[in-house]
């Protein structure tokens, strides 16, 4: 928690803020983890950030919320893999960080 709280939350509310600063102008812990950040369930997937559809290289997102999608994939994706020291994911194999550590699979 300390980690996340001194260096991830930092890195990504800069990275957010960037990116739009009156949507992301307050980044908290809450942003990522949800509400149940409040009870101190930090779990991952949050529920309540969008259900992704990963269909057609997430068309269906590209088509309807294109630079958010490309932020989300360009930016904010691999820089959560490093500051959580592993690799972006990888279809091919499988293993690494990816959108599906914090976003739920759309059904």
């Amino acid at each position: 928690m300390t980690y996340m709280k001194k260096v991830v939350l930092p890195k990504m509310k800069e990275t957010f803020t960037a990116f739009d600063p009156k949507e992301f102008e307050h980044v908290t812990c809450m942003t990522c983890h949800g509400s149940g950040a409040k009870s101190g369930s930090f779990k991952m997937p949050n529920p309540e950030l969008p259900k992704l559809n990963p269909e057609g290289g997430f068309k269906k997102h590209m088509d309807e919320h294109p630079e958010m999608t490309k932020f989300m994939m360009s930016k904010v994706l691999p820089q959560m893999a490093e500051l959580l020291h592993t690799q972006p994911f990888d279809p091919k194999t499988k293993l690494g960080f990816g959108c599906f550590g914090c976003h739920a699979i759309a059904k």
